[in-house]
Formats: structure tokens, C-alpha cells, sequence
């Protein structure tokens, strides 16, 4: 482990100021603030590649220590289950060279078995349905929304429109929020991993973490995806809402394969940047492109379509 000297105690204060930053204008701002919120383990994260575990700890440590004070315990816990774990699970696994992929996914497992064992310690204790304060929660959030469009001047049928969409919303987020958890996690993973690819420059030792044009699921999820898919016919709710969680999590990993397909294309008929912005745009605006990539994902396990084709012998 690498001692630290006055360069590594000077980027460790960097490393918190800018942290806290960030994770304060993610907490401030609900909507502008969730871009500057995904990338608050990224200074962490890096000064620990840079100068060692230690550093890393330390930005974490100083953070919920000034959070406290300023933000309040609940935030300084969401801090730390959220982003806190995140800066120090991914350095570590990659310091083990384990690559990009199985970085990610060791330490969404981890952050994600820390939040579950938090979320039933936290609800044994206090006695509460954890299940129904989340829905609780939802709901306040949906009449928040909804009261803010009224004084807006939305009326009349609109206003019973958007109201009506809002709910079936909240139904569906209420059904799904679990992977939506394990989606934030892997997504904020996932952003940070990438800006640190663009940053190993700066740092000697970083692990090379293969090229992501190359990435495919094991052949074995497609088992997954099928059983959840007819387990979704059971008639108990519990069951197929669990089925819905794991589906939702294995089509976002096929959609992960499919946009490296994507980019496996792009390289290989060297698309113009501009289009290729255009393309991911779009991706963003237009939730049946996001489908269709996710099913080129699974579709690959029968096209292999990274395989370079041997010409047929006339």
C-alpha cells in the first residue's frame, strides 16, 4: 500500500472538495442535479487508482464527515450507499485485473447486498414496512409532481391526463424499483469506469480493461431472461413482480451487449463522429430504439455478429 506524501494529502482534500460538490448539487437540484450525481464517485475512485486504497477511503471518510453537519444524516448515509461503496468497491476489483466487466458487475453486487442488508437491518429496527414507506414515498413524490403542473396552469382534461399517466407510473415504478436500484448502480459504474478509461493516461498502473466493442453476456442469461418470462404467468404477484425485477436487470445487460455491437459497427466501417453522436441521441429520446438494441443483444447469441465471415469458396 502506498504511503501517503504531501502530493497524495493535497489530492485527497481535491479529491472531497470536488465530491462533495457534486453531491450536493445532485441533492439540491432534483433534475439538473441527477447529471453531476453520477459521477460523484469519479474523483474518489481515481485518486485511489492514482495513490492507493487509502486515499480513497479517506475521500469517502471526509465526506460523510462534512455531510453530516451541513446536509444532514440522511444524506451523508445516501452518499455513502449510493456513491460511497462505489469509490471504493470498483478500485479494488480492478486492482485485482478482474477487466471492466466483472469489475462492475463485483461491485454493483456488493453495493447492492450492503443496501439490502441496510434497508432490512433499518426496517427490523425501526419496526416499519419498508415495502409500503417506498410506496408511500412514491406516491408523495406523484401529488408533488402533479400539484406543481396544476400551478403551472395545466387544467381541466390535460390535467386528469397527465395525473392518470403519473399514477400508472408510480404503479409500475412501485412493481420495479428494485431494478431500477441495480440499474442506477450499474449505470453510475458503468459512467465512471468509462471517464476513467479516458483518464488511465494520467495513471501508469491502470489496468487495461479490454475493449467494449467486445463484450458479450454469458450464452447461459438467455435461460434467465426465458424463465423469468414464464414465470411472470404465475399468478401470484409476488412471484411474478420478482420475475419482472430479474427481467427488466437481464434485458438492460443484453442492451449493454447490444450497444457493444453497435459500437463494433461503428468501428468497423469508421461511422463519422457526428452520426454516431445522432445515433446515442436518439437512443436516449426514443425508448423502442433502446428495445431494439436490447433484442440485437440477445440476438447475437445466434448471429454472432462480431464473427468475421470466411468468404464462400466459388
Amino acid at each position: 500500500m502506498k504511503s501517503l506524501t504531501p502530493g497524495p494529502w493535497l489530492e485527497m482534500v481535491k479529491g472531497s472538495v470536488i465530491t462533495l460538490v457534486l453531491f450536493l448539487a445532485y441533492v439540491s437540484f432534483p433534475l439538473l442535479g441527477m447529471f453531476p450525481g453520477l459521477f460523484v464517485p469519479l474523483p474518489g475512485i481515481y485518486y485511489a487508482q492514482k495513490h492507493g486504497i487509502k486515499v480513497g477511503m479517506a475521500i469517502v471518510a471526509i465526506s460523510v464527515a462534512v455531510l453530516m453537519p451541513i446536509a444532514g444524516v440522511s444524506s451523508a448515509i445516501l452518499y455513502l450507499l449510493q456513491c460511497g461503496i462505489m469509490t471504493l468497491a470498483l478500485p479494488v476489483f480492478l486492482s485485482r485485473g478482474w477487466g471492466g466487466a466483472r469489475s462492475i458487475a463485483s461491485a454493483v453486487a456488493l453495493n447492492v447486498a450492503v443496501v439490502a442488508l441496510f434497508a432490512v437491518v433499518f426496517a427490523l429496527s425501526q419496526g416499519i414496512d419498508l415495502h409500503g414507506q417506498v410506496l408511500k414515498g412514491i406516491n408523495a413524490s406523484i401529488t408533488q409532481t402533479a400539484a406543481l403542473y396544476e400551478k403551472s396552469g395545466l387544467t381541466g382534461e390535460e390535467l386528469q391526463t397527465f395525473k392518470t399517466a403519473m399514477e400508472q407510473a408510480g404503479a409500475l415504478i412501485g412493481r420495479i424499483y428494485p431494478a431500477l436500484v441495480i440499474i442506477t448502480l450499474a449505470t453510475i459504474a458503468g459512467l465512471n469506469l468509462w471517464i476513467m478509461t479516458r483518464l488511465a493516461i494520467r495513471l501508469p498502473g491502470f489496468h487495461t480493461l479490454g475493449e467494449f466493442s467486445r463484450f458479450k453476456n454469458p450464452d447461459q442469461l438467455i435461460w434467465v431472461v426465458i424463465a423469468a418470462g414464464f414465470s411472470m404467468l404465475i399468478p401470484q404477484t409476488d412471484v411474478a413482480g420478482m420475475a419482472l425485477n430479474v427481467l427488466i436487470v437481464t434485458l438492460l445487460l443484453y442492451f449493454v451487449q447490444g450497444l457493444a455491437i453497435i459500437g463494433w459497427f461503428f468501428n468497423r466501417f469508421t461511422v463519422p463522429g457526428l452520426v454516431r453522436a445522432i445515433f446515442y441521441i436518439l437512443l436516449t429520446l426514443q425508448p423502442y430504439l433502446a428495445v431494439a438494441v436490447a433484442a440485437l443483444g440477445i440476438f447475437d447469441l445466434w448471429g454472432d455478429f462480431r464473427t468475421p465471415r470466411q468468404p464462400e469458396n466459388l
